[in-house]
């Protein structure tokens, strides 16, 4: 009568509790690295909200800036007008016309009125 193997099978059960193991801690590093691609992939999703917004704020900021600036440019045009209807009509002005006019020069050569408002004046 042959004798069962028994060691040999000992040594298969060793190495296959072994291979089960390794394979728990690599599903462990699988969970974590899913885990961490998951609030990667949050915090890209976070971050890309707040670069829409950041554009739409940026947006409506540059809007607001040209409706500023047109509004600039036309009180400028008009009060460059008043001058000039002014001064055509009178000798002398009032100290705060001239005030106005130098104001006027000012704006136009620090480059605060558009391009658009400075031609106007110059035609």
């Amino acid at each position: 009568m042959t004798k069962p193997t028994y060691p040999v099978r000992n040594d298969l059960i060793a190495e296959l509790v072994t291979r089960l193991d390794q394979l728990d801690q690599l599903l462990g590093r699988l969970e974590d690295a899913e885990r961490q691609a998951a609030d990667a992939s949050e915090h890209l999703t976070r971050t890309r909200r707040w670069q829409e917004d950041t554009v739409r704020a940026i947006q409506d900021e540059r809007a607001q800036m040209r409706t500023h600036q047109r509004a600039l440019d036309d009180l400028a045009d008009r009060a460059q007008a008043a001058v000039e209807a002014l001064s055509g009509h009178y000798r002398s002005l009032p100290a705060e016309v001239h005030e106005l006019a130098v104001e006027l020069h000012v704006l136009a050569t620090a480059g605060l009125l558009s391009r658009r408002a400075t031609r106007a004046r110059r035609h």
